[in-house]
């Protein structure tokens, strides 16, 4: 297949009296793929040509845009969202993992706060979930943009001329972009009335300028990122045109569970200069999402220290359930945490081990944790108490919860001890503090947050008889 096909059936449905067009292609979790202005679910075909082997991978055409309706409206952000939620109501889609560029980023943000229960994770690429200043425009694209934004130049520029199209889109590529792919881009709007949709995008930009309705909205998401707790993966490229290093800086500050993935060089569109890098980030992150293999299943056996100053050989690397820090003894694993940064990673670990030696050790591999036939060694490191609660920790079965009073009683101590040396479990995942709750069912505490938790105990098998 050839960099400008588009081998896929079409689609349509109908939303609010108008047809959009989609492609629905593979099987398997379903990615929901929004484009922004002025491409279509042509900008994706590159990148899920591979992805539909293992996924269901969809791809719609806002209104407006490619083949979909063009009818007489206001295509400001209210009116696309509300397009964009019929869709994936009129597909009675759940569990989606968005993945959003531009303003299609955007409006993905605004569905997975929404309608988070429909929502399992948000991948967003060179978008803009947030208000900013003429000064974090792309310096070049300024005086360009500013004019699309004036009353009588941007019909002109944009309606008349078809600047976007023709300029705009293919000097935000580093690849040359052949006829074939840039006439597939220009066929949806051969009339001038059709540019209307291209037009409204650069004048509904949440630039703090004109803070009207769209600027309100975009407010609320940005305010809100705090609050969303979706696994989110950012592709990052160089130089890229709308995240600078000083944006992206501030994204991994607001959203508490994102990782960002470098995918080379690229400028705006770029699904044109990287669709294979593009479909490799997001498969490896769809990975990481999937639940551990359950102890119940493994082979293990337990060795325990009140304290340990030998040879530790550490690791950093993704495991099905993000990016961890492993680290062993010459008895088993001692350390298994969560953490994005390898640095930070390394510090605790020194922290916790003061006298030990370190020693980065690529031999230890992170696969077999995961892996059902595993055989598991245990070095668990702590007062002889904390060993007790994790030894009782590894009773319980997957997809059963026991309370902290409960493990109180067996141990014959108070729910608040027994909270403590939970809390100071230093193997996630393999040691199962996550099946610990409270005596009213709520989910109390976790040490590397109440999503990741929740996510645990979403994804372990239901046993019989609780």
């Amino acid at each position: 297949m050839g960099f400008a096909d588009f081998p896929f059936e079409s689609r349509y449905v109908r939303v609010a009296g108008h047809r959009l067009h989609y492609i629905d292609e593979g099987s398997g979790p379903t990615l929901l793929f929004i484009h922004g202005n002025p491409t279509s679910s042509y900008l994706w075909r590159n990148v899920i040509k591979p992805l539909r082997q293992h996924y269901r991978c969809i791809a719609l055409d806002l209104i407006g845009f490619g083949k979909s309706d063009k009818p007489d409206i206001d295509y400001d952000f209210s009116a696309h969202y509300r397009y964009l939620d019929g869709f994936v109501k009129a597909l009675t889609l759940t569990d989606i993992t968005l993945v959003g560029h531009d303003w299609g980023g955007v409006l993905a943000f605004q569905l997975a706060q929404r309608q988070p229960q429909r929502i399992s994770g948000l991948c967003f690429m060179e978008s803009f979930p947030f208000t900013f200043d003429w000064d974090e425009f792309p310096l070049a694209a300024r005086p360009l943009f500013f004019a699309f934004r004036r009353p009588r130049l941007g019909p002109f520029l944009l309606m008349r001329q078809n600047l976007f199209l023709n300029v705009v889109l293919p000097l935000s590529v580093f690849r040359h972009l052949p006829h074939s792919v840039m006439a597939a881009y220009r066929a949806p709007f051969r009339q001038r009335e059709q540019r209307r949709v291209i037009l409204a995008w650069p004048n509904e930009l949440p630039i703090n300028d004109r803070q009207g309705a769209t600027w309100q909205l975009v407010r609320k998401i940005e305010q809100a990122l705090p609050e969303m707790r979706q696994p989110m993966l950012l592709l990052r490229f160089h130089p890229g045109a709308v995240l600078g290093e000083t944006r992206i800086h501030w994204l991994k500050q607001q959203l508490p569970q994102l990782e960002i993935t470098d995918c080379g060089r690229g400028l705006h569109y770029v699904q044109e200069d990287q669709p294979e890098a593009i479909a490799d980030a997001i498969k490896l992150w769809r990975q990481r999402q999937t639940p551990a293999t359950s102890l119940t299943h493994m082979s293990v056996t337990v060795v325990e220290s009140d304290r340990y100053q030998g040879p530790l050989y550490w690791r950093w690397g993704h495991s099905p359930l993000g990016p961890v820090m492993a680290a062993w003894s010459d008895q088993g694993l001692v350390h298994l945490v969560p953490d994005t940064d390898p640095q930070q990673a390394r510090e605790e670990l020194a922290q916790r081990f003061p006298n030990a030696k370190l020693e980065s050790q690529h031999s230890h591999q992170l696969d077999p944790l995961w892996r059902a036939d595993s055989e598991l060694a245990l070095h668990l490191v702590g007062t002889a108490f904390q060993r007790r609660v994790w030894q009782q920790l590894l009773t319980i079965p997957a997809g059963e919860t026991r309370s902290y009073s409960e493990l109180a009683r067996i141990l014959d101590s108070q729910a608040r001890a027994v909270g403590q040396a939970v809390g100071h479990n230093s193997i996630a995942f393999l040691v199962p503090c996550h099946r610990v709750i409270k005596r009213d069912g709520s989910l109390g505490g976790y040490r590397w947050g109440l999503a990741l938790k929740k996510q645990l105990l979403a994804n372990e098998p239901l046993t019989e008889g609780r």
